[in-house]
């Protein structure tokens, strides 16, 4: 497989390094334009890599592992460091870290035999959690008219994670039970 075609990787590891000065320049409390600006590149990334192997077929087995770990990392880290310096709600990072887990190891066996796949609900729920992170990252002095917009967004991004875990969770344990009959 040539260069090229790891692209999609290649963003994807992007992602997962790129997490870390984000959440050093978050927790040194230097939210601002520049901080959202990052946060919303790293966001993209996400759409950019799946976009790229699904319609290039460029899909990795690697890529399919990477990039959820890329996604949980970052969100978790990023939604933590934002609800330290009180730019989103505490419950907020402790949701989608205990949803996390629970689907990671409730769904981990489906999901490493390719029979999980991502949701339009996820996808939804994941937009909706990165437009949180991107407004909140703005800072309060930045968000004007906005105000606490970050803070219901990223309530909601929480619930509709909680329902996706389940929704993965479920889809998991169905197509086991679908797959032992066969």
């Amino acid at each position: 497989m040539s260069i090229i075609h790891q692209l999609p990787n290649l963003f994807t590891a992007a992602r997962l390094v790129a997490t870390v000065p984000l959440v050093r320049r978050i927790r040194g409390g230097r939210t601002g334009p520049g901080t959202a600006v990052g946060v919303g590149v790293w966001a993209a990334t996400d759409w950019i890599d799946g976009t790229l192997a699904r319609r290039m077929h460029w899909e990795s087995t690697i890529g399919k592992a990477l990039d959820p770990l890329a996604d949980r990392a970052g969100i978790s880290a990023i939604a933590w460091s934002l609800a330290k310096v009180g730019e989103l709600p505490r419950c907020v990072p402790i949701t989608v870290l205990i949803m996390d887990l629970a689907t990671g190891v409730l769904t981990s066996k489906a999901a490493y035999r390719g029979r999980l796949k991502v949701s339009y609900l996820g996808k939804v729920r994941s937009a909706i959690l990165f437009v949180a992170m991107v407004s909140a990252a703005a800072g309060p002095r930045r968000r004007g008219r906005l105000g606490r917009f970050p803070h219901a967004l990223a309530d909601l991004g929480a619930v509709l994670h909680m329902v996706a875990g389940v929704s993965y969770i479920r889809a998991a344990h169905l197509g086991n039970r679908s797959h032992r009959r066969h």
